[in-house]
């Protein structure tokens, strides 16, 4: 069975998931996001740290996994690393990484993921991936027409068939490498109304469930599962997002938009990149002043 590829196109158009979250983080992230590009139209390629690649491996890896439960193939967790690792090799990244440690955390993640999440092969797992949709559509995003927004494109990691669900409901799961659990907040982020926005305007019908698939990295590290109902409240959420993106991505210039300083030292705007043109922020380049004073 050939894999579903994870790539998803740089050269896409539209409101993108992660375009309406860079958005939400700040104005000025999700102008450059948009209109900051490379010689052939593309984004720009993020720099991957550790905490980036490792997420990229994890993904690869469990999806390598899901693909073949839901075939009631056998897998192995020694091909599902390399897969992750491979993946997490083979982008752009900023040079720091410790692959032997990498490697040795990601073996981990999967071993909890086989235990703790699918049941270690004695318990029932805690996620049925049986009729389940990988990567948007198998590798496909989902891509929708909207008279007010235009393009509306998404690529969620899981949607879970509610077939195999006691509710019967649908769910889009996604999921994440994160320091710290998911609390009930979270499932009213940006991107889980999105994403029920996106799953209504593409089906219709009940609006799913949404939830996230997190492995904590801490010193006791574990996969938490938290799953919400998708509401109404999702839809209207999703709309103010899209309504703020839409305008941010129409101004001609960065100053013409607002902008939060909170996430300067972390975010990969901050500084200039020759390579295609761009001189920084202007407010980033203000805060690196004065972090480094």
């Amino acid at each position: 069975m050939a894999g579903v590829s994870k790539a998803i196109d740089p050269k896409r158009t539209g409101i993108s998931k992660s375009l309406i979250t860079a958005t939400a983080l700040c104005n000025r992230k999700g102008w450059f996001a948009e209109k900051i590009r490379t010689s052939d139209g593309g984004r720009v390629p993020l720099i991957a740290n550790e905490r980036i690649s490792f997420g990229s491996a994890l993904d690869e890896a469990i999806l390598s996994i899901v693909e073949k439960l839901r075939e009631n193939e056998p897998w192995r967790i020694e091909e599902a690393l390399a897969l992750g690792v491979r993946a997490a090799m083979d982008r752009p990244n900023d040079g720091t990484i410790d692959w032997g440690q990498f490697s040795d955390d990601l073996w981990a993640a999967l071993v909890l993921f086989q235990d703790d999440v699918l049941g270690g092969g004695v318990q029932e797992s805690k996620i049925d991936f049986h009729g389940c949709l990988v990567q948007g559509i198998e590798g496909e995003s989902i891509r929708v027409e909207h008279p007010e927004f235009g393009t509306v494109i998404g690529t969620p990691d899981f949607i879970i068939s509610g077939k195999t669900r006691a509710n019967g409901r649908d769910l889009v799961l996604d999921l994440k490498s994160s320091a710290r659990a998911k609390s009930e907040k979270d499932l009213r982020s940006p991107e889980m109304a999105f994403y029920a926005f996106l799953y209504a305007q593409k089906w219709g019908g009940d609006i799913p469930d949404v939830g996230y698939l997190t492995f904590i990295r801490s010193k006791t590290p574990r996969f938490q599962i938290l799953v919400g109902e998708g509401t109404a409240d999702h839809l209207r959420i999703a709309e103010e997002f899209l309504k703020t993106t839409k305008f941010v991505v129409a101004r001609e210039t960065a100053e013409e938009v607002g902008f939060s300083t909170s996430l300067c030292r972390s975010c990969e705007w901050r500084k200039p990149n020759p390579t295609v043109g761009f001189e920084g922020c202007s407010v980033g380049l203000l805060m690196a002043d004065e972090e480094e004073e």
